[in-house]
């Protein structure tokens, strides 16, 4: 059975992480770009 439960709580994982650590960085990022006019 872990070969079958094993997948989704990885792909569980891996879009949480996607979702609040890496977009987070992403709209830091975006954020002070926009908001520095001389770049």
């Amino acid at each position: 059975w872990i070969f079958w439960v094993g997948p989704f709580i990885g792909a569980a994982i891996a879009a949480f992480y996607h979702q609040f650590i890496l977009r987070a960085g992403a709209v830091k990022a975006l954020g002070s770009f926009r908001s520095n006019p001389t770049v």
